[in-house]
Parts: C-alpha cells; structure tokens; sequence
C-alpha cells in the first residue's frame, strides 16, 4: 500500500475512483503509484514521505487508448518513447484529465501527479510501482 493513506480501504476507495473516471475516457486504461508513495523516501533530497512537507502522489497510468490519444494530441514523450514526463496542466487538459487529476488532488489534500508509460509493466521496470490490481 502506498504511504499517505490511512488505511487498505483508504487507499482502495481512493484508487478505484480515480482509475474508473480515467476508464470511462481510457477503457484500458492500468495505473501504478511510483515515487516516494512506494519508497518511503524522496528521489530527489533523500526526505521521508510527509516529512516537513506533504508529499505527491505520483501515477503511471498505461493503455492502448491512454497512449493513442496523448501521441494524437502532442503530448511529449521522452526520448526512447517509453514514457511522458509528469503530464502538464495544457496535456491534462488535451487528453481531457485535468478535472479528474484536481479532484483527486481535493480530495487526498497532496499534487497528483500523472506520468503515460506504454505498459505498466514498463513503468514499473524502471520504477518500484505499487499496481492498481482491484
């Protein structure tokens, strides 16, 4: 279970809702946490989730359609193509995610953050991913 949520139930009513409003634009679409809500620790300064701040969620979401619709609409993918970087206010709002991406904001009081791998599969070989399964 990632850090920040209270509780499995917490974390599961969390993670159902916002990857079903995703799937009613993206049927396929899968989603991983990454970052320091699996590690515990910040990449960057080495913090400790929560630890003087409130820490983000960050989320790798993957699917067919997830993926069509970003290379259709001009979202950037880094250099071998495998992934975007966290997607920006003017992405989100391509792809028809900013309104999901700020309620669930709201909603756990922390920026969510959302990254476009091909597969979760991938984003979790280059990261340590705690994939939605349920």
């Amino acid at each position: 279970m990632p850090y920040g949520f209270h509780d499995f139930a917490q974390f599961q009513g969390f993670a159902t809702r916002f990857r079903d409003r995703m799937r009613e634009l993206y049927p396929d679409l899968d989603m991983g946490f990454q970052g320091s809500s699996v590690t515990g620790r910040s990449a960057e300064s080495g913090a400790p989730f929560d630890e003087g701040r409130v820490s983000d969620y960050d989320i790798a979401i993957s699917g067919d359609s997830v993926n069509q619709a970003a290379h259709e609409n001009g979202v950037p993918f880094r250099g071998d193509g495998v992934s975007t970087g966290p997607l920006n206010a003017r992405d989100r709002r391509r792809l028809g995610l900013s309104d999901i991406v700020d309620d669930a904001s709201a909603e756990t009081g922390r920026d969510v953050n959302i990254m476009i791998f091909r597969t979760i599969e991938e984003a979790a070989g280059r990261k340590p991913t705690i994939k939605v399964w349920f």
